[in-house]
């Protein structure tokens, strides 16, 4: 330990001894090791970290899947086709036949009208099995969950609030318990809190798109256990020593039996067995891999450029180290002096990394897509911080290893003679040093490339028409209470008289509604027949299109263009006329060489379905992402489905954000009880489909600008310094004759034959991890030479540049200075 300590001591006196030396390599490794830190944060949370639920090992997501629509999609697998929701009927069978699940338990998202407290509130809720806090092993903070008896038909209503909105909307009030709320004008009690931090939020396929902050008990009845309809989202808990795939093939032949008892819902569908944390996080595995090994890549170039600075370094001491071997010091002990050293820089690195990290780990949570619900709970814990440990270890022996074994491998009495000359230097150490400069030039290229890759994509993407014009668009979601507006015309009135208030207001150019408007959160969708032609011989093999329910106007509001025939008539827009409007997918698709207007479509979505007549053809628009192909979609006028939702949208002349207090003010002159939710602009609507985009290509170009930064510090020191160390040839060269173009030549010569030889490495590793991106590419080839053309070029200019400003200082050199100090 007092050797140790010595050495320690040492290493500090040293290090204090060069400050802009220490600085500089402090600075590097702090945001080498930062971005590292704070990125390993993010794969904890999400990818190591597991659900806090019991044993969440054994938990796994249940969903249907037409295995003969689509056979491509592969059990597991991440595709909303092999991830649908569930028919009742089925989950009632599973859960009473199967015997690989300890329990199951089902569940479907909703929106509820908060009332009678305060301002009325829009709140996002889970109607749920009674089993399912308890399949998931989690208490209540106060009272009690769901028992049995709460999931009969006929029982009192109840309800369990989430910790944040019991303390937000209650105060965190304990007589809560027993409370009466008012949810969509009916009455419910309060029998439980659920603990801070408990979130149970599956974001595929969830009706609201929004963590759920009140639960209420679903009821199944009888007729529930015929299979009807598909809404529901399952969990199980699989029995202690069943493996996945005996439960999947169990639950395989389940569902074949259920096919051959209800042919008309279950033909052709099977089960899909997803373990829980797959499903939560498995969709940002492969970006956060990669922007994990491009943090590795910027580790990588640091240490480089770390190594290259110790080896300079190193040059300046060597007569130091050289009198130490000589007066007896082992070359095991002059190792381990170095190894302090490094350690020492590499744990101040370290410090203000984590420093770093934790600021980062702030900027990204700010970045982060409002989809991404699990990044929210990044934090740096001890395995965070177990790994920075780790990490610094590693960086110490990474950069000092070379400088080390350069150090000790030289003959003393060499290093003495060569140090008594002013002139010395190490064709040894000079090779090193390029080995260096090349690793870290192919090591950021690479990055570079990565990064244009991405930004390409992301402008490919952009540029996509939605098919509608965003711009000055607002949106404004209402769901009227069944209790109050119970009756079809109420519901179609009350949007009516709203809209021409809206259309009142100053700013206004038009207003309409749509029940599911692009960009903002799921749809519904449904299959349909077309009369005259042959029926399906089931319901899986029927053709499907999504089903909008639309206001007046609202293709005028949209700017959607109307192809074909005409728009609703005045009276088909209040009163029930059998009317549809399509898309020109769905006619491109079903009457590819006929005239789809004055035909019929039968679509599935009413308890009694009757066939409505095609009387125009709209615009194709693009639905959830701009990178996906606009989807067959029938438009029906509001009295075809009343609807008791409807998502406003609202053009304006100027700033759309600026009428929203207008608006919820006319909604509360018809309705003060009714709040309005969903506030937002279309662009903003937009932007969120965007958002897993633009966070990866942010993040991974950043680690490319750090790296190419570094990279070009390295190429500078080094090219500086060997202009340093050749300071008395270029003298000699100068008075012999030589010309300041030839000096030029002369130096940037040897920096350029690096910059080469690191860009043709660097293109060469870019080949072998650009199909690493092709996943996050859109519509465009991971090896687009466009890419690396450009790639290239500019790093080249760069650290030209960095390699012309040495060798500019060199043309400057004084032959007679030179020789004089000779």
């Amino acid at each position: 330990m007092s050797t140790l300590y010595h050495d320690l001591k040492f290493a500090l006196r040293m290090l204090a001894k060069s400050p802009g030396f220490t600085l500089v390599v402090v600075l590097t490794l702090a945001l080498a090791i930062g971005a590292n830190t704070a990125i390993f944060s993010v794969v904890n949370a999400t990818l190591l970290a597991r659900p806090a639920y019991t044993q969440p090992g054994r938990l796994v997501m249940v969903w249907e899947w037409n295995r003969r629509l689509f056979p491509s999609s592969g059990a597991g697998g991440n595709s909303a086709h092999n991830r649908n929701t569930v028919n009742p009927g089925n989950f009632l069978h599973w859960r009473r036949d199967n015997t690989v699940f300890d329990q199951m338990a089902a569940w479907y998202d909703f929106n509820t009208n908060l009332t009678g407290t305060a301002e009325p509130e829009r709140l996002a809720g889970q109607a749920v099995t009674p089993e399912m806090m308890s399949l998931l092993g989690v208490r209540p903070l106060l009272g009690r969950t769901f028992v049995r008896e709460d999931g009969e038909p006929g029982k009192d209503n109840v309800a369990v609030l989430s910790y944040g909105l019991w303390q937000r909307r209650f105060g965190s009030d304990a007589s809560i318990l027993g409370r009466t709320l008012t949810l969509d004008g009916k009455p419910i009690t309060v029998v439980g809190v659920m603990p801070r931090g408990f979130q149970f939020f599956v974001a595929h396929n969830s009706f609201t798109g929004e963590p759920p902050e009140i639960w209420e008990p679903l009821a199944f009845n009888k007729a529930d256990w015929t299979p009807v309809g598909r809404y529901l989202s399952a969990l199980a808990r699989l029995k202690p020593g069943v493996s996945l795939a005996r439960a999947q093939s169990e639950m395989d032949a389940i569902a074949a039996g259920l096919a051959r008892q209800f042919p008309e819902a279950d033909t052709g569908w099977s089960v899909n067995l997803v373990p829980l944390h797959e499903q939560l996080v498995g969709g940002m595995r492969p970006a956060l891999l990669i922007l994990l090994g491009a943090v590795g890549f910027v580790l990588l170039v640091a240490c480089a450029n770390v190594a290259n600075l110790q080896l300079v370094r190193a040059t300046t001491r060597q007569r130091e180290l050289a009198m130490r071997a000589a007066l007896g010091a082992s070359p095991r002990r002059i190792a381990r002096q170095l190894l302090t050293e490094n350690l020492t820089l590499a744990a101040a690195g370290g410090a203000a990394g984590v420093l770093l990290a934790y600021w980062a780990v702030e900027f990204l949570l700010l970045l982060r897509p409002r989809t991404m619900i699990e990044l929210a709970s990044v934090h740096l814990d001890w395995r965070v911080l177990a790994f920075t440990g780790l990490l610094v270890i590693f960086t110490a022996i990474l950069f000092g290893l070379a400088p080390a074994w350069n150090v000790l491998r030289r003959d003393v009495h060499e290093s003495l003679k060569e140090q008594g000359r002013s002139g010395g230097q190490s064709r040894g150490g000079n090779r090193v040093r390029g080995v260096f400069i090349v690793a870290e030039t192919a090591l950021a290229l690479a990055l570079l490339v990565g990064a244009g890759l991405l930004i390409r994509s992301l402008a490919r993407l952009e540029s996509v028409p939605a098919g509608f014009d965003p711009a000055n668009l607002l949106t404004v979601r209402l769901d009227l209470p069944e209790v109050k507006y119970a009756k079809p015309e109420e519901r179609i009135a009350f949007f009516r008289r709203l809209l021409e208030r809206i259309r009142a207001l100053p700013g206004v150019v038009a207003a309409s509604g749509n029940s599911f408007p692009p960009f903002a959160g799921p749809g519904a969708g449904t299959d349909f027949t077309i009369p005259g032609r042959p029926a399906p011989a089931s319901s899986s093999e029927s053709p499907g299109c999504e089903v909008r329910v639309i206001e007046p106007d609202y293709f005028r509001t949209m700017h959607i263009p109307l192809v074909r025939g005409r728009y609703f008539t005045e009276r088909e827009e209040t009163e029930e006329s059998h009317v549809v409007i399509i898309n020109e997918r769905l006619a491109r698709e079903f009457w590819p060489h006929e005239d789809p207007l004055g035909r019929q479509i039968t679509i599935d979505m009413k308890d009694v379905n009757v066939p409505t007549t095609i009387v125009g053809i709209a615009g194709d628009s693009k639905d959830s992402s701009l990178g996906s192909a606009a989807l067959p979609t029938a438009y029906w006028p509001h009295p075809e489905l009343p609807y008791n939702f409807m998502t406003l949208v609202i053009r304006t002349a100027g700033d759309p954000q600026q009428l929203s207090i207008a608006v919820q003010r006319e909604v509360r002159a018809l309705d003060r009880d009714l709040p309005v939710s969903r506030v937002r602009t279309m662009d903003q609507w937009m932007a969120d489909s965007l958002a897993p985009a633009r966070f990866n290509t942010i993040l991974l170009g950043a680690f490319a600008a750090i790296a190419l930064a570094l990279a070009v510090i390295g190429v500078y020191g080094v090219m500086a310094y060997s202009v340093t160390e050749r300071t008395q040839e270029i003298g000699v060269r100068m008075a012999l004759g030589a010309q300041t173009r030839d000096v030029l030549h002369l130096v940037l010569r040897r920096g350029m034959s690096l910059l080469l030889a690191g860009v043709a490495m660097g293109l060469a590793l870019s080949l072998s991890l650009a199909r690493v991106l092709e996943s996050l590419l859109f519509q465009m080839s991971a090896f687009d030479p466009g890419t690396f053309a450009a790639v290239a070029g500019l790093f080249s200019a760069v650290a030209g540049v960095a390699c012309y400003i040495p060798a500019r200082r060199a043309m400057r050199v004084d032959p007679m200075t030179a020789l004089r100090n000779e």
